[in-house]
């Protein structure tokens, strides 16, 4: 029996030759007629046309419970691959009907007798044969891989598998009372076999023993445990098993230690959810010991001691040295245990990845267990077979050389746009390969097939041909006409299909792609890959890129390398071909692809493995038949996945269904014009909520009574009801039926739905679609009700509010006065439905009585309850009763229930065999009798279509059918249910919700009484600031009006600009909106580091993507060291161990609107982990105090201020914050906030809000504290942001940090001669300076110099004196230098040097200078100059242009006439002054703090004093190159 719009898949086995041996796809369409389907006359095979319609007959016929053991019975090739049919759903035909010729689920080559009794059954589960099954007769069954002859008219028992690696006649099956043997013969005596027997004596005639007994002794088998036979995994269950869970008991089974041929097993117990199988076990085995070492070490000392004690006769020595060698042997032994250990640990992590591995679904799961092998399979990928490889591990200290090969599955990713699949296999392969295939990938499949010209392409397009029935697969063939025009629709359709999260799979034979590749490089033309290839191996879900994932079938026979289609592959391919003597292997490698380049980190490494050629020795295959049967399994999946559940009481036939509640066109007609209610199709749907926008009353269906159809009114009958029925009586069907008819009849505006199911939606759940569908609450958790009745009465009070404004007094008049103004409904009429509210009687009494309250004080304001319980009894208190008017029970267990509801005993006796059967108790005493509809499907008036069979031909799909009227039939599921209240809510935000809202021209607010629960975190708004100005990063237009006060700030340029911090909610107030904060006042965070990473990330994303000026300070380690690569993006980046550049920030922040008028927006400052701060500061009050200033005034000073604490802020810090956000964890430590009952409890990812951001919202009405859904971003979404920031600035926007707080770098590079030359010309036009460095913001520090004046250069060893000297040479290149070097040290043309320079040579240095006035003296290590000297220096230096002198303080400098004559300058050089007493040479008060580079002084820090200016600089690093050095520097040796 079919239904409209219905599509069923069989395969058709008629016409199958030997030749091609693949079934035909038959495809119905529409619904079916009651004298059957009628092929369309003139068939070449008339027997076989008769055969196929009454095939299809008989499958459409014995759609009803039972059809699925009398379809066994048939002789029809036909196989229906699904039966749709909804009301028997559950009773699909997925059989494989044998023919008379053919055993159940075997191959032709098969020899079983057809009535020989079967005792067990043999599945294939991997192998050449994986799939197939085989019954073992009593008595004995032979295997092998050769077929045994018939003898004497009778088949033997015998098993023929196509398995290689198998004997001809490999064993035998003995199968009694006692059990089931396998006996496996011996190979016949050979000169090789001799050999190789001799071999194994030479080995050990124990193990030859064992051997021998293993092949004669039998082994008693038993049910669900795998054993191999050959490179075949096979399985024995009983036959009275469900096939479906063959596979599913073998996984869970734990596989025997030895195995029939003394190996071990190969498979093992699954892992359930073990991650993705293209992802590493990681394992960190400790580093392995030096043994050979620590054996030395154990006798190095033995031997010294001997040697010590026989010369010095000291034989206690001697005893000492054994006591140190014994504590080293026993090192020595623990070493060892170490190594093992790791061995073990790293052995067990192979095991781990190989049963990984294990678990993925294989192609035999698939044919065998059906649906079953789909649940778990997270991880999708395409398992190959068995065989040797290295385990897929990541870690530290692995011994990659040492790593053993094992037996373990070898899998393929699914194909990808970035990596796609070649194939060059054998047919069962290729079968194994595509079932998997088609069964994994997530997206749709699309196979692409062109004319054959010889056999083995026919068979080929017959095998990608039978794909059609997989759900999601669609099959094109070539027409022979307008081929150019089909080209061009199918690419427009594989173009919109590009746009989806997973890209459509092309898969093609090699022999079309000449056809189809003008098709393949316009569908990638355009692609744009957003993945590195280092994820080439991802999920289809995770590659972003523009283009369709391929896979190519080639012929098996070629040569593959002569054949690899590179031009079809856009990127990288994998190459799979089966090979070996028997085609039983595959080799896989990848074409095109760089593996990823590794960085060990700490001996971190890994093996991938398909990062290099593959080879799976034992190949898993696939029949025919297995072939068709996971096909079949694949389709009946697909379609119990789309069609869901189905409910006892849908399984039952019923002449009263809801999709039949419509009427005829006239009467459709008619009901329009009168505005009756009667008609309910959905095509006019429409009309009717334009004509009952202001009904009086919500009339619902309940069913058809005595007296026709029964509607209660809302108004009339309640205004609240009671439902009672026990399981199974329909309670959850009349519940869709009377909100479903109200939804249908009245519109959102006027009607609004509350659905409360606390058994998980099972009744409710397909409404949830509905416009009218407010609030949805599905799980009963006792903070979940709370909340929903908390936003409930705060509804009711703007009701009140609201109606009180408008000066009516119930929602009677309200909508009389909306109706008179013309204007919609701003509140609609609530039904609240609670399904099982028993639950909250028994667990949380107190809500049920708050949820009567609301029903008494909310009965005027439009708020009506259907309460439904399965046990009425003792649920119905006088509170309940006094609200109730109307109560509805339909079958009940026992006889006080019925009366409790309806007083009389009826409905106790109401037969099973009638769901939806019951009575109703109305207002005015009355009991009526009723029968509720099976809700099915919206009723639509819409004409039936014919049924169409249509088989899928060389050609494409070919209708077989002639035309036929039909009758039109009914189902029921819960999938067209919620497609149908999909498609209303479509309608409406389509059609009538625009037409009303261009009726009203004031918008208003989406009206949401109960608004779903806070997400777990709020996104991260996209939003890209343009470079030229910047935007209101993170702000909701519609709530800044509402959420942030419009009050402009005072000292900064933007207006309502703020910061997302996410969605806040106050349920006892009703309010629930995102919320920003404007920045002008403080706000805290007080939550543990890990706790407040996330949010801190989101709060500086949003600000630099304003382009908005950030400092962090920031105590927290981990966080310094993730930023600091990304320091040159904020203002300043302050860490824990830089207390002197927090001081110098500190102090410059007490500036208001430091950054002046550029800064466009309020600069974020945010001090991280206050609670550290204030640790680390306990010795530094005057630091403490100027924090405590930045947080308390800093938003006056024109700055949004942030701290974040992981504990209560102590003291005055308390009260710095205007706004609190407080963590879950927090709230847990803290104990007045988790004692106080008002407090509320937030989720593990939520805050709790506290202080002004409350009050903004509510005013000063008392609330204790909100729930904050916080906005967060990741660590590299920041980075992201950052980076594009960056791309900003290089291309030439003036958003670049400035330094106005920035840390000095740790050196600076000499500038070029043409900068130091514009420098001065620009600076220094008339030269009465010198430049002598470059300050923090890398600008040139100019030193006041005039003619004859002596510069001190002060700094302790290493400080970079000499470099301070030969730079201020560079720097003045207008100038001449001459170096008088103290300590010698150097050679030249005078002689040799390295003495201190006598006044005599001093003196003929000094006059050897031609031009005096335009010439700098520089005087290194003026400590090892004589007096004498220092006082000849001192008497010339008016003829010289300046004299920098340069020491390392000693003790009695005092007595240096040249430092004596300094003392008390103005003007020196201070190389990394610790404090003010190494400035004791001139007149300074204060040394700078931003003199330090992260807590210390680098080589060439420098104060330079200068009159009254004190600043901080970086001394150059000086040119040492050739060419640098022909500069009017004059390096003279003190020698000279």
């Amino acid at each position: 029996m079919f239904s409209e719009g219905m599509t069923l898949f069989f395969l058709d086995h008629h016409n199958t030759t030997d030749a091609l041996p693949y079934p035909r796809v038959l495809r119905l369409d529409g619904e079916a007629a009651p004298n059957g389907i009628q092929l369309n006359p003139g068939s070449a095979d008339s027997a076989n046309q008769q055969a196929l319609e009454q095939a299809l007959n008989h499958a459409l016929q014995h759609s009803a419970p039972g059809a699925h053991s009398k379809a066994r019975e048939t002789t029809f090739q036909l196989r229906p691959a699904h039966d749709q049919n909804p009301l028997n759903a559950s009773d699909a035909l997925n059989i494989h009907i044998p023919n008379e010729s053919q055993p159940l689920n075997s191959q032709p080559q098969n020899s079983q007798p057809l009535n020989a009794p079967a005792v067990s059954l043999l599945h294939i589960l991997r192998g050449p044969d994986a799939g197939a099954t085989f019954p073992i007769s009593r008595g004995r069954t032979s295997l092998g891989r050769a077929a045994l002859a018939t003898r004497g008219g009778e088949q033997p028992h015998h098993i023929h598998l196509q398995d290689p690696f198998l004997k001809p006649a490999h064993g035998s099956f003995y199968a009694d009372s006692s059990g089931i043997r396998w006996i496996e013969k011996h190979p016949a005596a050979s000169e090789g076999s001799e050999k190789a027997q001799g071999g194994k004596r030479a080995q050990g005639g124990k193990v030859q023993g064992s051997k021998r007994a293993q092949g004669t002794e039998p082994r008693i088998l038993r049910w669900n445990e795998p054993f191999r036979l050959g490179s075949s995994l096979c399985i024995l269950t009983s036959p009275s098993a469900d096939d479906e869970r063959t596979a599913e008991n073998a996984n869970a089974t734990a596989t025997s230690p030895d195995s029939f041929s003394g190996e071990p097993a190969q498979t093992l117990a699954p892992l359930g959810d073990a991650g993705n199988p293209f992802e590493p076990v990681v394992v960190n085995p400790p580093a392995p010991r030096k043994l050979k070492q620590i054996l030395l070490s154990v006798c190095l000392p033995i031997v010294v001691g001997l040697i010590i004690a026989l010369v010095t006769g000291m034989w206690f020595l001697l005893l000492m040295s054994a006591a140190s060698s014994l504590l080293m042997l026993l090192h020595f032994f623990g070493g060892r245990a170490e190594n093992r250990a790791a061995s073990q640990q790293t052995h067990q992590a192979a095991l781990q990845e190989k049963e990984r591995a294990l678990a993925l679904p294989s192609a035999g799961d698939l044919a065998i267990s059906g649906p079953s092998a789909l649940h778990d399979a997270a991880y999708p990928a395409i398992v190959l077979g068995c065989g040797p490889r290295q385990p897929y591990l990541r870690g530290r200290n692995l011994p990659l050389g040492a790593l053993e090969k094992q037996d373990a599955p070898h899998y393929l990713p699914l194909p990808t746009p970035s990596l796609g699949h070649y194939l060059l296999l054998e047919e069962a392969h290729l079968r194994a390969y595509l079932v998997q295939l088609v069964a994994g990938y997530p997206g749709s499949v699309h196979v692409l097939l062109a004319e054959a010209h010889n056999s083995a392409q026919k068979r080929m397009n017959a095998l990608l041909q039978t794909l059609a029935v997989v759900p999601g697969v669609s099959v094109h063939c070539l027409p022979g006409v307008q081929q150019e025009k089909y080209l061009q629709a199918l690419q427009s359709s594989l173009q919109s299909e590009l746009s989806s999260s997973v890209p459509p799979l092309i898969l093609m034979p090699l022999q079309a792609s000449a056809i189809y590749a003008p098709l393949l490089t316009a569908l990638t033309s355009g692609a744009v890959a957003e993945a590195s290839q280092s994820r080439a191996f991802a999920s289809p879900r995770e590659q972003k890129m523009n283009a369709p994932a391929l896979c190519v079938l080639g012929s098996a026979e070629g040569d593959s390398s002569a054949h690899a289609p590179a031009a079809l592959f856009g990127a990288a391919w994998v190459e799979c071909a089966s090979e070996g003597s028997h085609r039983q292997s595959i080799r896989y490698r990848a074409q095109g692809y760089a593996s990823p380049p590794v960085q060990p980190t700490e001996g971190v490494y890994q093996v991938h493995p398909l990062a290099c050629e593959g080879l799976c020795q034992h190949a898993d295959g696939l029949s025919v038949e297995a072939f068709c049967a996971a096909l079949e399994n694949l389709y009946r999946a697909g379609c119990e996945q789309e069609q869901g559940a189905l409910s006892e009481a849908q399984v039952h036939q019923s002449a009263h269904l809801f999709s039949s509640l419509q009427i005829s066109s006239l009467q459709a007609q008619s009901a329009r014009q009168k505005n009756r209610t009667d008609d309910m199709a959905v095509e006019s749907v429409l009309q009717r909520w334009s004509a009952q926008r202001y009904a009086s009353d919500i009339r619902c269906y309940l069913g058809v009574s005595s007296g026709g159809s029964l509607n209660i009114g809302l108004s009339e009958h309640g205004p609240h009801w009671l439902l009672g029925g026990t399981t199974g009586a329909g309670k959850s069907q009349l519940l869709r039926s009377l909100v479903l008819s109200a939804a249908l009849r009245y519109p959102p505006e006027r009607l609004g739905l509350i659905l409360v199911d606390f058994k998980g939606s099972a009744g409710l759940g397909p409404l949830a679609q509905l416009p009218h569908a407010l609030s949805v609450l599905s799980n009963f958790d006792v903070s979940a009700v709370e909340r929903a009745l908390e936003f409930l009465r705060a509804d009711i009070h703007r009701r009140e509010v609201d109606l009180q404004a408008l000066g009516v007094n119930s929602y009677r008049d309200y909508l009389a006065s909306c109706q008179a103004a013309g204007t919609t409904p701003r509140y609609p009429e609530l039904l609240i439905v609670v399904d099982e509210f028993r639950m909250l009687i028994d667990s949380m009494p107190d809500a049920m009585a708050e949820l009567m309250r609301i029903a008494t004080i909310g009965r005027s304001l439009g708020l009506h309850l259907v309460l439904a319980t399965q046990r009425p009894q003792g649920a119905i208190s006088q509170d309940i009763r006094a609200n109730i008017a109307t109560s509805i029970c339909l079958r009940v267990a026992s006889a006080q229930d019925s009366y409790n509801l309806l007083e009389h005993e009826s409905a106790a006796y109401i037969s099973a065999a009638h769901p939806g059967a019951g009575y109703v108790r109305l207002p005015d005493g009355r009991s009526l009798p009723f029968r509720a509809p099976l809700v099915d499907t919206v009723p639509s008036s819409s004409d039936a279509r014919p049924v169409q069979v249509l088989g899928l031909e060389e050609g494409g799909w070919r209708e077989l059918t002639a035309a036929s009227a039909v009758q039109k039939g009914g189902g029921n599921e819960d999938e067209l249910l919620i497609r149908s209240a999909q498609q209303i809510r479509a309608l409406y935000e389509r059609e009538y919700a625009p037409k009303n809202l261009q009726k009203n021209a004031e918008v208003q607010d989406e009206y949401c009484p109960i608004p779903p629960e806070l997400p777990e975190s709020t996104p991260l708004p996209v939003v890209q600031a343009p470079v030229s100005e910047p935007v209101a990063y993170g702000i909701d237009p519609a709530a800044t009006s509402q959420v942030v006060d419009s009050q402009e700030p005072a000292d900064s340029g933007a207006a309502s600009e703020g910061y997302l911090l996410g969605e806040l909610e106050i349920a006892r107030y009703g309010v629930r909106r995102p919320i920003s904060w404007s920045g002008q006042q403080a706000l805290a965070l007080l939550a543990q580091s890990a706790e407040r990473a996330p949010m801190l990330y989101g709060l500086l994303a949003q600000a630099f993507a304003a382009r908005t000026p950030v400092v962090l300070l920031t105590s927290d380690g981990a966080l310094y060291r993730d930023l600091e690569p990304y320091a040159g993006a904020f203002e300043a980046l302050v860490g824990a161990q830089e207390l002197s550049h927090l001081r110098f920030c500190l102090e410059e922040l007490r500036t208001p609107n430091l950054w002046g008028t550029e800064a466009s927006t309020r600069p974020l400052i945010v001090v991280d982990g206050l609670d550290s701060w204030l640790e680390a500061l306990v010795r530094q009050p005057d630091t403490e105090n100027l924090l405590y200033d930045l947080l308390s005034q800093g938003c006056r000073r024109g700055y949004s201020v942030v701290f974040t604490s992981a504990l209560n802020p102590r003291g005055r810090f308390a009260a710095a914050a205007h706004s609190t956000l407080l963590s879950r964890r927090f709230l847990d430590a803290d104990l007045m906030r988790s004692t106080s009952k008002d407090y509320p409890t937030p989720a593990q990812s939520h805050y709790c809000v506290e202080g002004a951001i409350n009050e903004e919202l509510i005013g000063d009405q008392p609330l204790s504290a909100s729930i904050l859904s916080p906005c967060v971003a990741g660590f590299q979404v920041l980075v992201q942001v950052l980076r594009g920031n960056a791309a900003s600035a290089s291309n030439g926007s003036n958003t670049r940090p400035g330094t106005l707080l920035r840390q000095f770098p740790e050196y600076y590079r000499m500038p070029s001669t043409e900068y130091v030359t514009a420098a001065h010309a620009a600076c220094n036009p008339q030269g009465a300076k010198l430049l002598v460095a470059f300050d923090r913001q890398q600008m040139p520090v100019w030193l006041s110099a005039p003619a004859g004046a002596v510069v001190p250069v002060q700094g302790s060893r290493a400080a970079g004196k000499s470099t301070l000297l030969e730079s201020i040479a560079q720097l003045n290149p207008q100038l001449s230098a001459l170096v008088l070097e103290g300590a010698g040290g150097a050679t030249g043309a005078g002689g040799a040097s390295g003495e201190p320079p006598s006044v005599e040579r001093t003196r003929a240095l000094l006059d050897s200078v031609k031009n005096p006035a335009r010439t700098l003296v520089f005087v290194d290590d003026l400590q090892y100059l004589s007096p004498a000297v220092q006082q000849l220096l001192l008497e010339r230096r008016g003829e010289f242009r300046a004299m920098l002198v340069a020491y390392t303080p000693w003790p009695r400098r005092a007595s240096s006439p040249l430092l004596a004559a300094l003392m008390g300058c103005s003007r020196a050089l201070l190389l990394a002054p610790a404090s003010l007493a190494d400035a004791d040479m001139c007149t300074v008060t204060a040394l700078p703090l931003d003199r330090f580079t992260q807590g210390e002084q680098p080589a060439g820090r420098l104060v330079v004093v200068d009159g009254a200016s004190v600043c901080a600089a970086q001394v150059p690093l000086a040119l040492t190159t050739v060419a640098q050095a022909v500069t009017a520097t004059q390096k003279v040796p003190a020698g000279v």
